[in-house]
């Protein structure tokens, strides 16, 4: 029976396996044109040493007998370079020389401290490694971001007027650049605002800083369009010239403001219409070594490739994770080993779970908005705790919903579980008859996640270096890190542990029902459903009903709070709209492992360890709020 069992987990594998490759080599084929175009991870450093990190796009027509324009691509705050693959992928098809940039304190990059900081993010410094490149074109230079990545643009224009032809900025609105900032600096450099109807966070930045109301009304009142548009951008009437700009593309005067009618701030550079303003931009900029007209893109089929790729790697890590199972050191994990004969009386009815899990569901839409809003704006760095703000807030917000669940825990424990049965054993948390079974219980437990997380690690970072593609879908992404990092990965490990065992001895000591009988199979299946939807439901409906409400009246709907902050509230959906999948995914492994197991230690390591290796160790460290291109740049 277990040479049965561990043959169909290792065909479970083999087939995950070759999705995820797969996926890597599809995607890959669409980055580099399957052949046409050369992609390659580069490494380069600032003024100051620091090193720099991101993806070289180098299309055959660019040599140094031929060079080619150049074009910088940026992600935004807590992003990765494949948020930009809608404009990786398509400028350099039509043969621009692409770098597509992670920015400072981001991915492979290391932090540079704001006293050396130049408001650039590193774009000043991948500016100067592309002139000095033979098959770069040095006097036809590009920038564009999205978001806080479009600092990265404004510092190299800054820098280098007289070679940077373009800029475009995308989901980023500033009075210091319409305001006519840059004016006197960039006289041959056309500059665009690539900006969404219903972009949360400008809008939001807007609102809070001059007044104005939401969707585009400040366009009509021609005392605030002044007020933020000079008249190289068209000024009180910058209405009438929204899509057409002022001034010339050829003398390199052109200032543009384009609007995109369907999408949000963090879809601004994964929206087709988007991106045809951005091509039309630069080839109207800097001619295109390879014309093809802006409506025809293929960037869709990249993220497609991402997304299952994606699939592959959760397909991988739980077959892996059946796999450790049958293995000998880990065989007393499961729950057929070490269960017992403690099990809670009663049957709980179909209200009473319904009651609980719409409890644990509207729990993280409560906390969400005061806990992020706190973590954003109160919480300050330390050497302790390096990563920027916004990463505070979901730290503080999974601290909070798990102290919430212990709480509810406590009362339902001596208000029903305690009369049922409920003890320490029960729950999941003691195992065996005394506290050293626990404590080597607990100990495997321990190593049993490490000798799952690193051979998972290992197999994804293969995948990154031979094909130099991350798995990421149009909204999140799954990647490695420099094993530099490791230290950090450590210090956040404890609160999410903790968080994560306190969630799962709540979640699965209260809705755990020993009465029903069900094969392994079904009781998997349903306890995934309920784990999701626990983890992400609430989420999910909040962020529905805000923008169903939100694109009907061009207004924030009434989860929408004035707070004091800049940024307080809205721009809040943009961090939500990436928690969904990355917790979903969470949510997937910890019930597979309270069913596998019925006890609580070895989902709380595994996934504590996920956890953190997604969101820090593998995402933005140490990146400043308060550096920005705007002000040191263009003040």
């Amino acid at each position: 029976m277990k040479g049965k069992s561990l043959k169909k987990k290792a065909v479970l594998l083999l087939v995950s396996l070759i999705i995820m490759i797969g996926s890597a080599w599809g995607a890959q084929g669409i980055e580099s044109q399957f052949g046409n175009v050369s992609v390659k991870r580069i490494y380069f450093n600032n003024d100051d040493g620091y090193r720099m990190s991101g993806i070289l796009y180098q299309p055959v027509n660019a040599t140094s007998e031929n060079p080619a324009p150049a074009i910088v691509t940026s992600h935004g705050n807590n992003g990765y370079t494949a948020a930009m693959t809608s404009y990786n992928v398509e400028l350099s098809r039509r043969g621009y020389v692409v770098l597509a940039l992670e920015m400072e304190g981001h991915g492979r990059s290391e932090y540079v401290p704001d006293e050396l900081g130049d408001g650039s993010y590193g774009g000043i410094a991948a500016a100067e490694y592309l002139m000095n490149l033979d098959f770069v074109d040095h006097s036809q230079l590009g920038g564009t971001g999205h978001s806080k990545g479009a600092n990265a643009a404004v510092g190299m224009a800054k820098k280098y007027p007289d070679s940077v032809k373009g800029i475009l900025l995308n989901g980023y609105i500033s009075p210091s650049i319409t305001g006519g900032g840059l004016d006197e600096s960039l006289t041959h450099t056309n500059v665009a605002l690539n900006m969404s109807r219903y972009d949360e966070c400008g809008q939001d930045l807007l609102h809070h800083v001059m007044g104005t109301e939401w969707n585009y009304d400040y366009l009509r009142n021609k005392e605030v369009a002044a007020a933020l548009f000079s008249e190289t951008w068209g000024g009180a009437e910058i209405l009438n010239l929204v899509n057409v700009g002022c001034g010339s593309w050829e003398d390199g005067t052109k200032r543009i403001f384009y609007t995109i009618e369907d999408c949000t701030h963090v879809t601004t550079v994964n929206s087709k219409n988007a991106v045809k303003n951005g091509l039309d931009f630069f080839m109207k900029s800097m001619k295109a070594p390879v014309p093809i007209d802006s409506s025809n893109q293929v960037w869709g089929l990249r993220f497609l490739f991402g997304t299952t790729e994606i699939i592959g790697f959760v397909m991988l890590f739980l077959s892996l994770a059946n796999l450790l199972f049958l293995w000998k050191p880990f065989e007393s994990l499961e729950q057929r080993e070490t269960s017992g004969t403690a099990v809670m009386t009663g049957t709980r009815s179909i209200w009473y779970r319904i009651c609980f899990i719409t409890l644990f569901t509207v729990i993280p839409v409560l906390t969400f908005v005061p806990c992020y809003v706190y973590g954003e704006n109160r919480v300050k760095q330390s050497a302790l705790f390096p990563f920027n703000p916004s990463s505070f807030g979901y730290l503080i917000w999974t601290v909070a919903n798990a102290l919430c669940m212990l709480v509810i825990f406590i009362i339902w424990h001596f208000a029903y579980g305690k009369k049922h049965g409920g003890n320490m054993e029960v729950y999941g948390w003691k195992v065996g008859k005394n506290a050293s079974e626990t404590a080597v219980y607990i100990g495997k437990a321990a190593l049993y996640a490490v000798c799952l997380i690193v051979p998972v690690f290992v197999i994804m970072a293969v995948t990154e270096k031979v094909f130099t593609v991350e798995a990421a879908s149009w909204i999140f992404n799954i990647r490695t890190f420099s094993l530099g990092r490791l230290v950090y990965l450590i210090q956040y490990f404890i609160p999410f542990f903790v968080s994560f065992l306190i969630g799962s001895i709540a979640f699965s000591a209260i809705l755990r029902d020993d009465s029903m009988e069900e094969n392994g199979r079904k009781q998997m299946v349903k306890n995934q459903m309920i784990g999701i939807l626990q983890a992400v439901g609430g989420l999910t409906i909040m962020y529905i009903i805000w923008n169903m409400v939100y694109f009907v009246s061009g207004k924030p709907s009434f989860l929408y709070r004035e707070t004091p902050y800049v940024m307080g509230n809205a721009g809040f959906m943009c961090i939500c709209f990436s928690l969904i999948p990355m917790f979903g995914i969470n949510a997937i492994l910890s019930t597979h492992m309270s069913v596998k197991t019925k006890r609580i230690w070895t989902g709380a390591f595994v996934c504590a360890l996920f956890i953190v290796w997604i969101t820090f160790a593998g995402q933005s460290m140490a990146l400043p709020s308060t550096q920005s291109a705007v002000g040191a740049l263009a003040g």
